[in-house]
């Protein structure tokens, strides 16, 4: 090869690496600065994702557990009200029931009835037992109003106002 060849050689292979030099400049920097801020874009909403998918998971939870907690009430709401099992189940914590006035009323989607209960007890006790076991009840209940307690021979009367809710038909 003569020297003018190879001198060309030199000054075409200068030429193609200024041009690769000058195009990676012009063209790849600026790419690769906008993928770096991209890059970091992402990042920052990748931990943002994760910090709302921990929340979620926490409330997601917390909605588990509550309609684990809230499925007996639920379910005890469909059920319907049937005053002969409501007297057996006063039985067990009362020697003697007495059912009077059962009131209903219906409102938002919701029955509720209003019984008057007279009850004998042997104990403070055997009616602290009851009122426990009211949070078991089939039904949802609620003790309405006043109570008032009387001293017999042979007990306590006790006599209140219990409101059973039930969802309307």
């Amino acid at each position: 090869m003569n020297k003018f060849a190879s001198f060309g050689l030199v000054i075409i292979l200068f030429v193609l690496l200024s041009v690769t030099v000058t195009f990676g400049f012009f063209i790849f920097a600026p790419e690769i600065k906008s993928y770096r801020a991209l890059d970091i874009v992402l990042d920052e909403k990748r931990e943002r994702l994760q910090r709302l998918e921990q929340e979620f998971d926490k409330k997601y939870l917390l909605l588990q557990e509550r309609q684990e907690s809230e499925g007996a009430i639920d379910r005890a709401l469909h059920q319907h009200f049937d005053e002969d099992l409501f007297s057996a189940y006063l039985k067990q914590f009362f020697q003697k029931v007495e059912l009077h006035s059962i009131v209903s009323e219906r409102e938002a989607g919701l029955q509720s009835d209003l019984v008057t209960v007279r009850a004998v007890i042997s104990s403070p006790a055997d009616y602290y037992r009851f009122i426990d076991a009211l949070n078991q009840f089939t039904w949802v209940a609620e003790i309405e109003g006043s109570q008032r307690f009387k001293g017999l021979q042979e007990g306590i009367e006790s006599a209140f106002s219990l409101k059973v809710y039930t969802k309307a038909d």
